[in-house]
């Protein structure tokens, strides 16, 4: 393997959505016998995890130490919802200061199948925008994004797909179970990470107490076992745990890691999510679908082919909302693999994206 790729995205967390992009990623850049190297907040974590070469980039102080990896790289991929300022002020600057330096690298730069959230406020929105005319080309994952981005007077965005769409998972049976993935909501603020995960449970108390009789009655309705199941141990984890307390019926908690993740939501039979990958893991196993509604990106992956999965607001989430949504998802027109075929289908656009990289460096 003579060239390396640098890869970029919120990597080196304990997210398993964004940890199963780098997943995609690392393959498809090693199938065109390439190096990926991963540009993460935990290098050691990452290399661990993924076994392939991965530079430590959490604050400013790390700045060096990336400029002298991406001198030494042939290309930079963006991916993941990196462009949004939902869950905080500094994720902005945060990720354009990534491609300030393959910049100053001169290290050219694509984003592959990125999302396009929530941007307020000119200053962000312009640094944003001056940040992504830095790269070569724009691929996202859903209309929406490229919507945004136009609005924002970026129109050569391309409609690609999330890369974790290309992954193929081995297929499992179902259980008698239904996989349930909560997540603290967005709160915006200058606190870290940390700091807003330890306050998790608090800050959703009256949304929780809501969420777990909603759970109580579709479990009732169906029959299916309530399996909450983490997708990011350290803000899901507590929530989950919270919630089974306060749910009236045999309950399992599951904190997968990267490996077994996409096997425990196929082992039930619905799936109902808070998180974006969580639905994509749905999708790739063919199972039906709730999607709570928090966030722009899961109403826009909820409308792919003809609408394959029902969408509830969790600001407005009570016990009858969520057994006609699940009944709606499992008793409607399967429309999943139809929803899986046209995200598939748009992997060549992220392919392109990926290739002009490789012919700039052959």
């Amino acid at each position: 393997m003579n060239r390396r790729i640098a890869l970029t995205g919120w990597f080196g967390s304990d997210n398993l959505g964004d940890e199963l992009i780098l997943r995609a990623l690392r393959e498809a850049v090693q199938a065109r016998g390439a190096e990926p190297v991963a540009v993460s907040i935990d290098a050691d974590r990452t290399r661990r995890i993924h076994g392939i070469a991965a530079v430590g980039h959490r604050h400013p102080g790390h700045s060096p130490a990336l400029a002298r990896t991406l001198r030494g790289c042939d290309g930079l991929v963006v991916a993941g919802g990196v462009v949004q300022a939902e869950t905080s002020p500094w994720n902005i600057p945060f990720h354009a200061s990534r491609l300030w330096a393959a910049a100053a690298a001169r290290c050219p730069a694509a984003a592959v199948g990125i999302g396009v959230g929530r941007v307020d406020g000119r200053p962000s929105r312009t640094m944003a925008r001056t940040a992504l005319r830095r790269l070569r080309s724009v691929t996202v994952r859903d209309a929406d994004s490229a919507r945004r981005l136009r609005d924002w007077g970026l129109p050569e965005a391309a409609i690609g797909a999330d890369p974790v769409a290309a992954l193929e998972p081995p297929p499992v049976e179902p259980a008698d179970t239904m996989c349930v993935i909560l997540r603290p909501p967005n709160r915006p603020g200058w606190r870290t990470y940390w700091a807003k995960a330890s306050e998790a449970v608090a800050a959703w108390q009256p949304g929780l107490d809501a969420a777990a009789q909603a759970v109580e009655a579709v479990a009732s309705a169906t029959g299916l076992k309530p399996r909450l199941t983490s997708f990011e141990a350290v803000h899901d984890d507590p929530l989950h745990r919270a919630a089974a307390d306060r749910i009236g019926t045999p309950v399992e908690v599951a904190a997968p890691d990267l490996d077994t993740v996409l096997a425990e939501v196929g082992r039930s039979r619905l799936v109902i999510t808070m998180r974006y990958h969580g639905a994509m893991a749905a999708l790739l196993h063919g199972r039906p679908a709730v999607l709570l509604d928090y966030s722009p990106k899961m109403a826009s992956l909820a409308a792919e082919g003809g609408n394959w999965a029902a969408l509830v607001d969790p600001a407005r989430l009570d016990a009858d909302a969520l057994v006609r949504a699940a009944s709606e998802a499992m008793d409607g027109p399967d429309r999943t693999h139809e929803a899986l075929a046209a995200l598939r289908s748009r992997l060549a656009v992220n392919d392109s994206a990926l290739d002009a990289l490789f012919e700039e460096h052959p």
